[in-house]
């Protein structure tokens, strides 16, 4: 990958890039995302996270996706109250996704093994203990519900990674 966006930024170029994946986080999120059976909501919230801790590593993808669920939250909160587990997994995805994605060789079966963590191990097992924490539900419940979700649309949102990271591999605007 030769593009200038993927090579080290200086911090000033990172902190531009993280801003604008945060707001790319909140308006994919809390604007344009679905939800589906009450508990499982479908967004390209998954593209933001991913592509700044791919670009600018994990901790500047746990970061950003920290302060995307914040201002996520204070912005457009759909009418619930703020729970710090989602912040929690917002943070562990941004992390997972830096440590097996930035300054790695790009390769598919890389980003669907990366979605897989995040989408099967975080946003189903983990975000299904927060969801029955707080709103009383059993956990097995909730998990029944957004499974055949994640199960069917985790390549989809792999492959949607991959093919924005090789894209931006290509490029030579950024």
């Amino acid at each position: 990958m030769d593009s200038p966006i993927l090579k080290k930024p200086t911090k000033l170029h990172s902190l531009v890039l993280a801003s604008l994946f945060i707001a790319l986080d909140i308006v994919f999120t809390r604007f344009f995302s679905v939800m589906l059976f009450g508990v499982e909501r479908v967004s390209l919230q998954f593209l933001a996270t991913s592509l700044c801790a791919a670009i600018l590593g994990p901790l500047w993808g746990a970061a950003a996706a920290i302060l995307g669920d914040l201002l996520g939250m204070l912005i457009n909160s759909a009418g619930l109250a703020y729970y710090p587990g989602f912040t929690l997994t917002a943070a562990l995805r941004g992390l997972v996704y830096g440590l097996l994605l930035h300054r790695r060789p790009l390769s598919y079966p890389r980003v669907l093994l990366t979605e897989g963590i995040v989408s099967l191990g975080l946003n189903l097992l983990l975000n299904s203990v927060w969801l029955s924490l707080y709103f009383g539900q059993g956990y097995w419940g909730v998990l029944v519900i957004k499974l055949p979700v994640k199960l069917v649309i985790f390549p989809a949102l792999a492959y949607l990674t991959y093919a924005c990271l090789r894209a931006l591999g290509k490029s030579k605007a950024l």
